[in-house]
């Protein structure tokens, strides 16, 4: 194994490591302290394909079909966004600030990742998820099954096929422009989840504009969005009329989501 690894030291190590865990069924702790493991011809053969799609910038989570994310984890494949790190925040915020016994609707739902992670910290809440993409509700059906959740699922363009009010909205829509210079390095995932027209801004613009709407009285909107964007996010809730906007900052201290709260009528 350790020989396997240098052979193939201009690939990132961490991935390397992944795909040894998976085709040998061992843990990467394992794969540290016991590198003189010998690999069967048929582990090479897995490796290798695995290699390949490495080399093709086919992302890891794809090949080994799961990618971890609030402790849990997630089947994936091309039809779904692979679950980023900074997307957690908007699980934070809605496990801090949801009612009890509340309705929370996740909007492009796509692994499912959003809801379920929500769901599994709040089990009085009663979630909706909602996807355009019948092959993304697949895969985000199966992460539900998997971790026993009863997120509802629903195909929908954003709120074409929904009803009702909900005390909390939340969604990680595209926001990615056309021709953004990250997007070559994010070809294998779903463009229509990534890329957004109007420098990014079009689906936030239609969610923020149409959130009223569907948000009861004093509810709340949460929007993850791109590194520059909360400006004119901002902007564009106070413009329709939420109070209480304010950003949250990623790790990094970048701020990558932003939320308000319906306005409430004083009797």
């Amino acid at each position: 194994m350790r020989g396997w690894l240098h052979a193939h030291a201009d690939l990132p190590r961490l991935d390397l490591e992944l795909l040894i865990s998976h085709v040998m069924s061992l843990s990467r702790v394992q794969i540290l302290t016991h590198p003189e493991y010998q690999l069967t011809n048929e582990q090479l053969i897995h490796l290798g394909t695995g290699v390949a799609q490495l080399r093709e910038d086919f992302p890891i989570a794809y090949i080994l079909g799961q990618r971890e994310f609030w402790g849990l984890s997630f089947k994936v494949n091309p039809a779904v966004l692979i679950p980023r790190p900074e997307t957690e925040l908007l699980v934070q915020w809605a496990i801090e600030r949801a009612p009890q016994g509340g309705r929370l609707l996740d909007l492009g739902t796509g692994s499912g990742a959003i809801a379920i992670a929500i769901e599994s910290e709040r089990r009085d809440l009663l979630i909706t998820a909602v996807d355009c993409s019948e092959a993304a509700l697949k895969v985000a059906k199966k992460n539900a099954v998997d971790h026993q959740s009863r997120v509802t699922f629903l195909n929908s363009n954003w709120f074409s096929n929904v009803t009702g009010h909900w005390d909390i909205i939340v969604a990680n829509p595209p926001y990615i422009a056309p021709g953004d210079a990250h997007l070559p390095a994010l070809q294998a995932e779903p463009q229509l989840a990534l890329v957004s027209p109007n420098k990014g801004l079009a689906d936030l613009k239609q969610i923020i504009e149409n959130s009223p709407n569907y948000l009861a009285p004093g509810g709340m909107l949460a929007l993850e969005h791109g590194y520059n964007q909360a400006e004119p996010v901002n902007k564009m809730m106070n413009a329709n009329g939420f109070t209480q906007v304010e950003s949250m900052q990623d790790l990094a201290f970048i701020a990558r989501a932003t939320s308000g709260r319906r306005f409430r009528a004083e009797r």
